[in-house]
């Protein structure tokens, strides 16, 4: 291979990245809503109706999120981040469809539905960080309120 194809092949994989790093957020951020309705829907029957128009939100950003993986221009190199970026995706709009499910059942049938999909489409978010540099995931168990909590814990034990 030359330079020439080389450095298109870099450049390919560049824009896929640039371009992929924000659907990526997208779904991350639409997935942390998603499983906070789903805590609510787990918690407390009366405050699921305030919290509606929050789960169509996230619907929308899935859906646009999902849009916005399949138009993905895909170099070789990023099949396989493509492919969980993908999954990721298809994943949340199955957590929504399946809240959405429960929120009309009025019922906890569908909350292991619900759940398996969130973990799910985590899992598929998690492997694209470890595909190529530049989508990593904040690690709350790294944070410094994380390394701190056992302390507290135990200082303010009897």
């Amino acid at each position: 291979m030359d330079g020439t194809a080389n450095s298109r092949a870099e450049q390919a994989v560049l824009h896929y990245v640039a371009a992929a790093r924000p659907v990526q957020r997208l779904i991350s951020a639409t997935l942390t809503q998603v499983a906070g309705f789903a805590l609510l829907l787990l918690t407390s029957r009366s405050r699921v109706s305030l919290a509606e128009g929050a789960l169509a939100g996230a619907q929308e950003a899935a859906m646009r999120a999902a849009e916005e993986v399949r138009a993905l221009a895909v170099p070789d190199i990023a099949a396989h981040h493509h492919h969980h970026l993908r999954g990721a995706a298809e994943t949340l709009l199955q957590a929504c469809a399946a809240a959405s499910d429960q929120v009309r059942a009025r019922s906890s049938d569908q909350g292991d539905a619900l759940s398996s999909r969130l973990r799910a489409s985590s899992d598929h978010l998690r492997t694209t960080a470890s595909l190529l540099p530049g989508f990593e995931l904040v690690d709350f168990g790294q944070a410094c309120c994380a390394m701190h909590a056992p302390k507290r814990l135990l200082r303010d034990a009897p």
